[in-house]
């Protein structure tokens, strides 16, 4: 059976639940706190998991306690395979995330070391048909992965955000995308793209002509757009798929739970447009109750 593959650095998300977000020289405490594994394929493998796909995650991580906590952290999901180098002499990577009694967030990554990107996938194998998702982050290693994936018969998918523009740079971003077979990317690294083409107008206009910019190789894009929902555009024609009411607990992995949606429709022979409304139900589900549950969605 085919399976989907996530590639991501894992890191540890230290959680900070605040009635709001912190201004300038506030100090607060928090109403609660925990922490746990992070990082943006590990939301969307363990979204893949509990929808019942076959899945594995591949990661990277120090050879520090951190580490070996989320290493275990990982193993212990249920219907989740883990492939996890651990690198020595390298620091696991942190994140501290607030977030509001809204579901609003901020977050702050930590400094990581290159090479928990830089060594990310280097031993992946697919077979045709397989899926593999991956996150912008070492450009010229996801060139390489996403090379040999696609190589060897498997539909690749990137998501774009525009953290990691800012650290890569609009040309390595670019690259990245006509790389792949589908794009994902969302509001904030739409307006970011707008403002740096000076691009104006209706928000679903400046989606479909971001989606239509970058899909210079025949890429598929999905473009979420938060409350205003999902732009689809795939290769020939277009859709807006509606969001779905919902009051969110906690924002944060929301657009990998829909990357997660998006993944289990294509895996299963839909189209692209049905796996995105698949995929918005998805997110929907993981926003309202924390968790994904295949049952609720009757999948």
């Amino acid at each position: 059976m085919a399976r989907i593959h996530c590639l991501s650095t894992a890191d540890m998300d230290r959680v900070f639940e605040v009635d709001h977000l912190p201004v300038h020289d506030e100090k607060m405490f928090a109403t609660a706190f925990h922490e746990g594994v992070g990082g943006q394929g590990v939301f969307v493998a363990r979204a893949l998991a509990a929808l019942g796909a076959p899945v594995t995650y591949h990661g990277t991580v120090g050879d520090d306690p951190t580490g070996a906590a989320l290493v275990a952290e990982l193993s212990a999901i249920s219907g989740l395979s883990v492939e996890i180098t651990r690198l020595a002499g390298v620091a696991t990577g942190s994140c501290a995330i607030i977030v509001d009694r809204t579901g609003e967030k901020a977050l702050v990554l930590a400094p990581a070391a290159p090479e928990l990107g830089g060594r990310l996938g280097e031993g992946l194998t697919v077979e045709p048909g397989d899926i593999v998702t991956l996150n912008f982050f070492d450009p010229p290693q996801m060139a390489r992965v996403l090379a040999r994936a696609r190589a060897d018969g498997a539909t690749t998918i990137v998501d774009i955000e525009a953290t990691g523009i800012s650290v890569f740079g609009w040309d390595a971003a670019l690259a990245t995308m006509a790389a792949a077979d589908i794009v994902c990317s969302n509001q904030t690294t739409l307006d970011a793209w707008s403002a740096r083409e000076a691009v104006t107008g209706p928000l679903l206009d400046r989606a479909e002509r971001f989606a239509r910019a970058i899909a210079v190789s025949g890429q598929r894009i999905c473009v979420t757009l938060g409350a205003a929902g999902v732009w689809v555009f795939d290769g020939a024609a277009t859709e807006h798929i509606p969001a779905l009411p919902v009051k969110p607990l906690n924002t944060t992995g929301a657009g990998d739970t829909f990357l997660a949606g998006l993944a289990f429709g294509l895996h299963r022979g839909d189209s692209l447009f049905a796996a995105a409304r698949i995929a918005t139900r998805v997110a929907a589900d993981f926003l309202g109750f924390g968790r994904i549950d295949r049952d609720r969605l009757g999948l």
